[in-house]
């Protein structure tokens, strides 16, 4: 299975889905600190920052998975805005 994760935090999706032997694709995710870590536990991924200004259409087609993060920075007991869940 080939899986793409947006929103991707700092990949709990994408682990989940390198745990049962999917390719992980590509992530999106908007902040740089948690890009940074995604990028050093996913190196073959494509990484992808602002989902607004990104063309997925290149993965049309070649993608059985999409995975979203919930943001949480409303409900999260840290109560912060850190740019991720």
């Amino acid at each position: 299975m080939k899986h793409g994760s947006l929103f991707s935090g700092i990949g709990g999706f994408d682990l989940a889905a390198k745990l049962i032997g999917w390719e992980n694709i590509f992530h999106c995710e908007i902040n740089p600190f948690e890009r940074k870590i995604l990028n050093h536990h996913f190196p073959d991924s494509i990484s992808y920052s602002d989902i607004t200004k990104t063309d997925f259409t290149k993965h049309n087609g070649q993608i059985d998975i999409i995975s979203g993060g919930f943001p949480c920075q409303d409900i999260s007991i840290a109560n912060v805005y850190n740019g991720g869940g």
